[in-house]
């Protein structure tokens, strides 16, 4: 119970967080993004998993009725003004993924099995990579029918709030569904029982 009220307090502490400081993150996004190029591996997330994500964004579009190309990680949509889009290394979700890992670090202390922690932390990856789809498809719709600016606020403002909707659903349902408390073994206890008696 304690580790489900630290992760929730932590949650709601980064929500308040991001919400205070979107408006400089977003002012000084161009010298934070070098900052973080130097911490991360760019190459591989701008030459393996940004193309991933831009082929599975492609899918989904294709899926919705928008006839889209990919070239590595290019998306092409082709409609009565041709879009291109650029999946480049920070949007393939590195942030969220972080803010998981804090959030695993802290709610999967307790009595959990080894199984059940380990089923929750491939459920929450899963998320992320679903909500981070999610994002992007959403951001090329509104690109595609409103223009740039809708998908420019929507990227920048609200790809925050999906993130933080799927942790607060993902621990309220791994709270409730998928972590479990170990048993503790008979033989434990008699030995411990019988140490308090000696």
């Amino acid at each position: 119970m304690d580790g489900e009220r630290e992760v929730y307090r932590g949650l709601l502490a980064y929500a308040a967080a991001s919400f205070l400081i979107l408006p400089l993150l977003i002012t000084f996004s161009e010298p934070l993004t070098r900052l973080v190029e130097t911490a991360l591996p760019v190459e591989y997330l701008e030459g393996v998993l940004a193309p991933l994500i831009a082929s599975t964004v492609a899918g989904v579009l294709e899926g919705l009725g928008i006839s889209t190309a990919v070239s590595g990680s290019y998306l092409y949509l082709e409609g009565w003004i041709p879009l291109r889009v650029h999946v480049n290394w920070s949007c393939v979700g590195w942030q969220s993924l972080g803010l998981l890992g804090i959030t695993l670090a802290v709610g999967l202390r307790g009595p959990y099995t080894l199984r059940s922690r380990l089923m929750a932390a491939v459920i929450g990856v899963e998320g992320v990579f679903f909500v981070n789809i999610l994002r992007i498809v959403i951001t090329c719709l509104l690109a595609y029918y409103a223009g740039y600016l809708p998908a420019l606020i929507f990227h920048d403002y609200f790809g925050t709030i999906l993130t933080l909707l799927w942790l607060a659903l993902f621990w309220l349902l791994a709270y409730s569904k998928i972590l479990v408390e170990r048993e503790v073994s008979e033989e434990k206890y008699i030995s411990e029982e019988s140490e308090v008696e000696v």
